[in-house]
């Protein structure tokens, strides 16, 4: 009886620990869903691209290509409204179908007072306002942001009302339903009631805190399923066990040799476990040795193979620069120019294996200094000016907010923002744009952002990517299928991820097949950094 007791504890136990699990599981997916439409609504409405196509004097062009069938078909999002100074509705996009018309896409009151809490935020940091609203019985997530400046000029700020740009998605079948797969949330629904028979529900409130609907998923009950399976063999068990008893007790005696010899057997058993322990202590110090012997063995390797390559580069320069004289065939000079291309790849090839291999083993130092991020980004502009102008590709560099010091190594820090400018150059089509934004994230943070519109990373290979030759597979398959040269080693981004760890910073990655991909990394701020703002700086490669 007491085991069946235990037995029915232990499932109530796990039921309780399944169903809050449930419930943490439930409010993650709602805080994400949210966040995902609010860090879009304010990095669109936080743009000086934005104040200027979205004033007084509408290019509904852009507004089409940036937040109206862009934000449908790229950002998932269901309805899009540019609401004036007065909340006049200024451009609106619903289901894909865009307009200026106040008619396609009429703000109901709670849109209104979401805009009239966005419009309160302050110039320098605007802050979207998010919640939950119905609108027609349909569900929204929306997110309202300030149309601002990225770096206001102060005679402008309070001097006119600012436009609102409302970002809404729909909270539909489809959505739920992958919602519920994602976060193993069972018959994962919406309802207008409170959790019923069986099911359990999350309110999701609009921005006075009301409950507009629920979110309702089906109660795991593991410890009830496991009770109802196993408890008929556990009753059959008892029975037996009880007769067990009673012939055991008949025969004392020859149970009491057979317990001593099993004694023995556990003492012995105890033995070779020690044993076994202490010939895993010896495996263990074994297998440091081994990693030790292996960085050892990189980092000398890495001189040996150097010293070599250096010299195979060199003289390879001169052959193909003709420095004695001429060559006397073109075949040489050609094959001048292979040997010395191939020897900068196996030298950088190195070069990046180590530093791996000491991110690894935590013996990367770093020579940290302050270090102005826009002038970085300058310097790196410089060493891949040749590769954007031959695919007439252009960078612009947005510094705001600044000056933007991070406490860091330079050369690392320029290592970091090189590969993920190379990365970007790779994936972009000819005649396209790149935009780096450097800005403060929060007070003690600063971020740096390279945005592109190239061939994107699929949604599946975004938790790989930064592992070491680990590649997103689409250079080879956008806009050269046969380029070596843009297929890389696979070591770019997860050096990247090291190094910026190393710097107690942290890397995010948000990516679309076919529309871009935006790399953010995130630095603490050199606390001795001034706070007053800096004016607005711009690098473009034509």
């Amino acid at each position: 009886m007491a085991i069946l007791g235990l037995l029915f504890a232990g499932s109530l136990e796990l039921d309780r620990f399944a169903r809050n699990q449930s419930r943490s599981l439930a409010e993650t997916a709602v805080a994400k869903s949210v966040a995902d439409v609010a860090f879009i609504t304010r990095d669109y409405g936080f743009w000086d691209a934005a104040v200027v196509h979205l004033g007084p004097d509408l290019d509904t062009d852009w507004a089409n290509d940036n937040i109206g069938e862009y934000a449908a078909d790229a950002l998932n999002m269901s309805r899009t409204l540019v609401l004036g100074p007065n909340n006049e509705t200024v451009y609106a996009m619903k289901d894909g179908a865009v307009s200026s018309e106040p008619a396609v896409f009429s703000p109901p009151s709670s849109v209104l007072r979401l805009a009239d809490i966005a419009r309160a935020a302050s110039w320098d940091d605007p802050q979207p306002a998010s919640a939950f609203i119905s609108i027609d019985g349909e569900i929204f997530i929306a997110s309202a942001s300030v149309i601002t400046p990225e770096k206001p000029e102060p005679q402008i700020v309070g001097s006119f009302t600012r436009c609102i740009l409302i970002f809404l998605r729909s909270l539909d079948e489809e959505s739920i339903q992958e919602m519920g797969t994602a976060y193993l949330l069972p018959d994962l629904r919406l309802q207008s009631g409170a959790a019923g028979d069986g099911f359990d529900a999350l309110p999701l409130l609009n921005d006075r805190g009301e409950t507009v609907v629920h979110l309702a998923w089906r109660i795991p009950v593991p410890g009830q399923i496991f009770l109802r399976q196993t408890a008929p063999w556990m009753a059959a068990i008892f029975l037996i066990l009880a007769g067990l008893i009673v012939m055991a007790l008949k025969r004392a005696y020859a149970q009491a040799a057979v317990v001593e010899r099993l004694n023995e057997e556990l003492l012995q058993r105890s033995r070779d476990i020690e044993h076994n322990r202490g010939e895993l202590m010896k495996a263990l110090e074994v297998a440091v040795e081994a990693n030790k012997a292996k960085a050892d063995f990189l980092a000398v390797m890495s001189h040996e193979l150097r010293t070599p390559l250096n010299a195979v580069i060199g003289f390879s320069d001169l052959i193909r620069n003709q420095a004695f004289g001429p060559v006397g065939h073109r075949k040489y000079i050609e094959y001048g120019n292979d040997i010395f291309t191939s020897g900068q790849h196996l030298l950088s090839l190195i070069s990046e294996i180590l530093d791996i291999t000491r991110a690894n083993a935590g013996t990367l130092t770093l020579d940290q200094q302050p270090v102005d991020l826009a002038a970085l980004a300058g310097k790196c502009l410089t060493l891949m000016t040749p590769q954007a102008v031959r695919q007439r590709i252009s960078i612009d560099v947005v510094d705001r907010g600044g000056p933007n010091i991070v406490l860091g190594d330079e050369v690392r820090l320029t290592q970091i923002l090189t590969n993920l400018i190379n990365n970007a150059v790779k994936s972009s089509p000819e005649g396209s744009r790149i935009r780096i934004k450097i800005s403060p994230a929060g007070t003690a943070e600063i971020a740096l952002r390279v945005i592109d519109k190239g061939c994107g990373i699929p949604k599946s290979e975004l938790a790989n990517v930064t592992e070491p030759f680990r590649q997103a597979g689409t250079y080879q398959t956008r806009f050269n299928p046969y380029s070596s040269e843009n297929s890389g080693t696979g070591l770019g981004l997860a050096i990247v991820k090291r190094l910026t760890e190393a710097h107690g910073g942290r890397l995010r990655i948000a990516s679309k097949v076919g529309l871009g991909t935006i790399v953010e990394v995130v630095l603490p701020r050199h606390e001795g950094a001034r706070s007053e703002p800096a004016p607005e700086r711009r690098i473009a490669t034509n």
